[in-house]
């Protein structure tokens, strides 16, 4: 059976350890790694062992670089998994990767889904049907899709469609038929139902009352 024959640190990366297996260089991998598989000079291997620690060092990559991208913004359990496939990662060390970072709570769909709503409620309007189709894209079970639309119920959706229609109109008044249809359909592609788009109409065509 092979044996290691050294397990030498890197001189530009002193937490990396190079491996030699019968005086043969075999792999790079991170201290980690080392300390967590007790690998040791003079240690007997065979070619599962050796598959074992550069898969240890995979999932080691793949982590770092999901902790990196979670770092920038929170991300669904989808979006990250497709961002480390991207990325050149195995699947199934993804998956594994995914399912630790679940197990701490860094990854959560359902708060992603609940804090995301929250934050288009308060900063960038859109309608329910929107939001159902962005979330559900992100890989968002239906679900869970739901209980976090529960945040935005009728009027809070019509004061969102009012505040875009307003801002859109810039003070002014839909004087003429094009207008109006101008106005339904911008709301519309934001989302916004049509039973919500007809109310803001109405609303925004009320003449003003004079002083």
């Amino acid at each position: 059976m092979d044996k290691i024959t050294a397990i030498e640190a890197q001189k530009r990366r002193g937490n990396r350890r190079s491996i030699y297996v019968n005086g043969e260089f075999v792999a790079g991998v991170d201290q980690e790694v080392v300390l967590d598989l007790g690998l040791k000079v003079g240690q007997q291997v065979d070619g599962e062992k050796l598959a074992e620690v550069l898969r240890a060092e995979e999932f080691r990559k793949a982590r770092e670089a999901a902790l990196t991208l979670l770092d920038y913004r929170a991300r669904t359990r989808k979006e990250l998994e497709r961002r480390l496939i991207q990325k050149g990662y195995s699947e199934d060390v993804v998956a594994q990767v995914i399912a630790q970072l679940e197990k701490i709570d860094l990854v959560n769909d359902e708060r992603f889904a609940a804090d995301w709503v929250a934050s288009r409620v308060t900063g960038r309007p859109m309608g329910r049907s929107r939001m159902n189709w962005e979330l559900r894209r992100k890989g968002i079970a239906p679900e869970s899709v739901e209980e976090a639309l529960q945040q935005v119920d009728e009027e809070r959706e019509f004061e969102m469609a009012l505040e875009l229609a307003e801002r859109k109109l810039g003070g002014t008044r839909p004087s003429d038929p094009d207008a109006k249809r101008r106005l339904a359909s911008f709301l519309q592609r934001r989302g916004f139902y049509w039973e919500i788009v007809s109310r803001v109409l109405d609303r925004v065509s009320e003449p003003e009352e004079e002083e």
